[in-house]
């Protein structure tokens, strides 16, 4: 009795829960519940559940080891294989905190800004909450920081965020209140990867106010091979984007109605971004009939889903021609015409003059000066 009792308190102490998705990660994961390790008072504030994916490796016995050590912190959770969704659906049932963020068992802190950024979210109370993170590679050299230009020390909205932020706001560099997920029944697409995407897009509609911690906390690994963004991983894997998309989709024209005005600006932005990526890959980069028939049917399910949002790919025409290619593409009766063959041309001349698959990098003018 006496141990529940203290386990009831020890949770309804936790300012922030961390979720841990982990899949033969043995190589990295120590160093990412390392950067986990806080000061002590913070590291009875803090929650992290690891969560093992039907790992065939050491991962559990190496997520169990940080448990016994710092059982008021740690917790590994083993099921069985779902992919990334399942691990953060599992994560959000489980979470005690007031906070939550997802942490990739690749990744890992800065331990210092960490223990900061702890310190900080006892003293805000919003929906969201944004960070600075960075890119680094194999050796921990950093590739591109990701240093947001926000309102400090004060609260902010939606509808503060410049428009052309919304692309750099990854999962890393996010963190909701718990709050929101007791609003609505979210459940992330399991099965498939790729579903961070609607980790940081559908939450968004219930976010009313947020808060800017203005410092790098995550570092995100690039270039380890088998990621999903290996662009050789993309290539056969992209027709699950699709179905991310068409989740996406299908959850935005539900609210599209009801939706405040401060999310739907947002979503509407984040939407156009993510779901633009696809028709590129499929007639520019990468064009095949076969991927021609699935985008087309892509296509058709936003129209039939919401005319309001399939019309979002038609809006601003001109427009630095964004959107022509899309244009072309539906009023030739989804046919390859000279106009996407020329695209598809120059894509690749510019992969010849090694210009794509390059590394993003946030634009200098959205980026806080340091």
């Amino acid at each position: 009795m006496k141990n529940f009792v203290f386990q009831l308190i020890m949770e309804q102490n936790k300012i922030l829960s961390i979720i841990i998705p982990t899949y033969n990660m043995e190589k990295y994961l120590r160093k990412c519940l390392d950067s986990l390790i806080v000061s002590d008072e913070n590291m009875e504030r803090l929650e992290v559940l690891v969560i093992n994916d039907g790992s065939k490796d050491s991962s559990s016995a190496i997520g169990h080891e940080y448990e016994s050590k710092y059982p008021q912190t740690f917790r590994v959770i083993d099921k069985e294989n779902g992919n990334y969704g399942s691990c953060i659906n599992r994560g959000l049932k489980e979470a005690t905190g007031k906070y939550v963020k997802v942490l990739d068992a690749d990744d890992y802190f800065d331990n210092r800004a960490f223990d900061q950024f702890v310190d900080f979210l006892q003293h805000v109370d919003v929906d969201l909450v944004i960070n600075d993170f960075c890119t680094v590679d194999e050796k921990d050299e950093v590739i591109d920081d990701y240093t947001f230009d926000l309102p400090i020390q004060k609260q902010f909205t939606l509808a503060d965020i410049p428009s052309g932020m919304t692309e750099w706001l990854w999962h890393h560099g996010i963190t909701y209140k718990m709050a929101i997920f007791q609003q609505f029944n979210y459940k992330q697409t399991e099965g498939i990867s790729y579903t961070d995407d609607e980790w940081i897009f559908m939450p968004m509609a219930l976010v009313r106010s947020a808060s800017y911690f203005p410092q790098i906390i995550y570092h995100y690994l690039l270039g380890r091979e088998g990621q999903t963004f290996d662009p050789k991983v993309m290539m056969s894997s992209f027709d699950k984007r699709i179905k991310v998309g068409m989740s996406m989709v299908k959850f935005f024209a539900g609210i599209w109605d009801s939706c405040e005005a401060d999310s739907k600006q947002f979503m509407t932005e984040k939407l156009k971004r993510r779901v633009r990526v696809i028709y590129n890959f499929y007639l520019t980069k990468h064009y095949t009939k076969d991927g021609n028939e699935l985008l087309r049917a892509f296509d058709q399910y936003i129209k039939e889903q919401s005319t309001p949002i399939y019309q979002l790919f038609v809006q601003d025409k001109d427009k630095f021609g964004q959107n022509n290619y899309i244009c072309v593409w539906r009023e030739s009766g989804y046919k390859n015409t000279l106009y996407m063959q020329l695209r598809q041309l120059k894509f690749k001349f510019r992969i010849w003059l090694g210009k794509e698959y390059r590394n993003l990098h946030m634009p200098s003018e959205l980026k806080r000066k340091l």
